[in-house]
């Protein structure tokens, strides 16, 4: 090149310099795109990656949450249909059973005939034994009258067995067989005894009387009767009562019975 011209060496310098800056600009803008298309991908891309994965964690989340109710709804179900059902039949039995038993054994009698309370009185009463009584006792019937009450009791056989009724001393009785001594509630007491007089079949031993042996029937001065003893088919019962009454005893038959009306 030649030194002689300066103005040329100037305009190849400016020339020179222009190109080094526009070079220079074109390596700027173009990182400066590079980085805005990266930022552009990387914000698009960005959001599909959760927006794909979410459902995926929502869905397992959702299994998770289903399985348990399904299972604990089941389970507690079975255990409480199980459970009434069980507990209704036992406690149904166990409500009418004495009932049942106590209602075949005592019941309330009005037909045994008329009797007049101006006919007793607290002497003992006694009667011999007629025909071919049975021993075996079958039920104890009361019965709400008017001016008194009445207590039946019900035997097998034919004839009239032979009784004892009147007041005794108490509040301790034992039988003649020995056994604990009862005391029944009440101010005085009527004993009873009947002879022959079982509460079982003697023949087989079976029970024929299934009644209770203690009881209050609610009737008149009545509080409390008692069965006592049936050694050697002597029955002995007591009756407890507010205050002494007057009294009747009568004998049935079809069916065989003693008969015991307390003024009221």
């Amino acid at each position: 090149m030649d030194d002689t011209n300066p103005n040329l060496r100037i305009a190849l310098v400016v020339v020179g310099g222009l190109i080094i800056v526009i070079v220079v600009t074109l390596i700027v803008l173009l990182f400066t795109a590079g980085d805005g298309q990266s930022a552009a991908i990387t914000e698009i891309t960005t959001p599909s990656v959760p927006t794909t994965t979410a459902p995926a964690t929502t869905t397992a989340a959702t299994k998770d949450k289903e399985a348990p109710p399904s299972t604990a709804t089941t389970e507690p179900r079975s255990g409480k249909d199980k459970t009434p059902d069980t507990t209704v039949t036992d406690t149904t039995k166990d409500k009418e059973a004495p009932p049942s038993t106590t209602t075949t054994a005592v019941t309330t009698t009005t037909t045994e005939g008329p009797s007049d309370p101006s006919d007793f009185d607290t002497n003992t009463k006694t009667a011999e034994s007629t025909g071919d009584p049975g021993s075996a006792l079958t039920a104890v019937r009361t019965g709400d009258h008017i001016t008194f009450s009445r207590v039946v009791f019900d035997f097998e056989g034919d004839g009239t067995p032979m009784y004892e009724v009147g007041y005794e001393p108490g509040p301790t009785f034992t039988g003649s067989g020995g056994g604990d001594p009862i005391s029944p509630s009440g101010s005085v007491f009527l004993v009873v005894r009947i002879v022959p007089g079982l509460t079982y079949d003697v023949d087989d031993f079976s029970p024929t009387y299934l009644g209770p042996t203690s009881f209050d029937p609610e009737l008149g001065s009545i509080v409390e009767m008692v069965f006592v003893d049936d050694f050697e088919a002597e029955m002995v019962w007591v009756f407890g009562l507010t205050e002494e009454q007057g009294f009747h005893v009568s004998t049935r038959i079809d069916p065989q019975r003693v008969v015991i009306d307390i003024a009221n």
